[in-house]
Order: structure tokens, then C-alpha cells, then sequence
């Protein structure tokens, strides 16, 4: 299992308790891998696949506290299938940071004993690429280009790590921060579908049209229209 794998599997945990989970980029991710939201609840995890390899140490629990601030989260959570030493237990305790260890053993990427959730075999790890390599392969190579949707043209100004800049159908600048693209596309190649309708609820009904309109560029992803929505084709 690799460390986007193990994000993964901490991801499925909280959304088996019915939280609405994000991976962040591994770039600008500010020391947070995992944000899960639930009613006025956001918390940020940390991941740390360190095994029996090395411990986590102090300096990643205050890195933890201040990306949980920063981030305006309510509460921080490390997550790791090793150890910590004991001064980062003591600061995790002093500054009410949770701690989630994880002890099932990984035999190999893509074997798993029965704790380990088949969630990453069957969605993301095998059949489609991560939202990372989405981003990269497709999304950043829409700066400069125009796309058309139903109300007319949309000129994308700039696209970076951060989101997307774009001129709208009614020529006004808007800003679309990439989390919103991340969580579609979480939700869309988990259940082959995402409508705007959710995005409208999950992210912010002002965006919900350019993130459909960009994650439909994708090859594999079609848009569907009455309800507008995409569609995920199998690879």
C-alpha cells in the first residue's frame, strides 16, 4: 500500500461515519491530507504511514495544529499504522489532538486481510487515476483555452493548484477553488455520477456549472444533461 493508498483507507473510515471526505493535493495541502465534514463538524487529518520504520514525532503534531487552524477546522486528527514517540503524544494530548492508530498489517499494494476496506481496489487505485493525476494530465492544460457550455463561452484565464480563474458565459471573473473539483470527482468515481444538484449542496451553487463544465473535459468523464450531471465511462 502506498501513502495515497493509506489516505485513502483513513478517508473510507470517517465516511463510514457518515463524514463527507476530501484528499487534498499533495502540493499546497498545508500539512493536512484528509479534511472530513459533518454538520458544522470539519476535521483535519494527518496521515503517516510510517509502519515500523520511524515514529511520528512533535514537529508533525504542531504542524497538524497550526494547518487545523489555519484551515478554520474544529478539530485535528493524526492518523498512522506506526508509533508516537512520546513528546508527540504529550503535545497531541496538551493541544486536544486526536489519535487514530491503524494496526492492520498491508501485505502488498492491492492484497489486503479482511480489515482493510476494498473501497480503493474497487474505485480509485485500479480503474481510474487519482484526482493528482487528473489535475495534472488534464485540468492544468486548460489555461488559455475556451469551452463552451449551454449559456455560451467560458475562457479560462489561469489554472494552477489552488483552483481555477475563468471568464464566465456573462463575462464576469470568477475563481473556483479546487477543492470544490476534488470532491466531484471523489463522488463521481465512486458512484459514477455527480449532479449538480450535490455540488450545488456540497460546495457552492455559484460554481457548480464550471465544475462541471471542466471536469467534463476529462476523456473519460461525459456530461449529462436534464438534470445536468457527469457520467463516468469505463476505462
Amino acid at each position: 500500500m502506498t501513502p495515497k493508498e493509506y489516505e485513502q483507507y483513513i478517508a473510507n473510515i470517517f465516511q463510514k461515519q457518515g463524514y463527507k471526505t476530501m484528499i487534498t493535493p499533495y502540493s499546497n495541502d498545508w500539512g493536512i491530507d484528509v479534511i472530513a465534514i459533518k454538520g458544522k463538524e470539519k476535521i483535519a487529518i494527518q496521515a503517516k504511514m510510517y509502519g515500523n520504520k520511524r515514529k511520528v514525532n512533535r514537529a508533525a503534531i504542531m504542524q497538524l495544529y497550526g494547518a487545523m487552524a489555519y484551515q478554520d477546522c474544529t478539530k485535528a486528527v493524526i492518523a498512522t499504522d506506526g508509533e508516537l514517540l512520546d513528546d508527540a503524544i504529550s503535545v497531541a494530548n496538551k493541544l486536544k489532538i486526536e489519535i487514530l492508530t491503524t494496526k492492520t498489517k498491508f501485505v502488498s499494494t492491492f492484497h489486503k486481510e479482511e480489515e482493510i476496506s476494498d473501497y480503493i481496489h474497487k474505485d480509485l487505485s485500479i480503474e481510474y487515476p487519482t484526482f493528482d493525476e487528473v489535475w495534472q494530465k488534464y485540468i492544468l492544460a486548460l489555461k488559455g483555452k475556451t469551452l463552451q457550455n449551454t449559456k455560451g463561452e467560458n475562457k479560462i484565464l489561469d489554472v494552477n493548484m489552488g483552483g481555477i480563474t475563468r471568464i464566465t458565459s456573462n463575462k464576469k471573473h470568477s475563481f473556483i477553488p479546487i477543492e470544490g473539483f476534488h470532491l466531484a470527482y471523489n463522488e463521481l468515481i465512486r458512484k459514477g455520477r455527480v449532479t449538480r444538484d450535490y455540488i450545488n449542496q456540497e460546495v457552492d451553487k455559484r460554481c457548480s456549472s464550471g465544475i462541471v463544465l471542466i471536469l467534463g473535459q476529462i476523456p473519460f468523464v461525459s456530461i449529462v444533461r436534464n438534470p445536468t450531471s457527469l457520467e463516468i465511462q469505463r476505462l
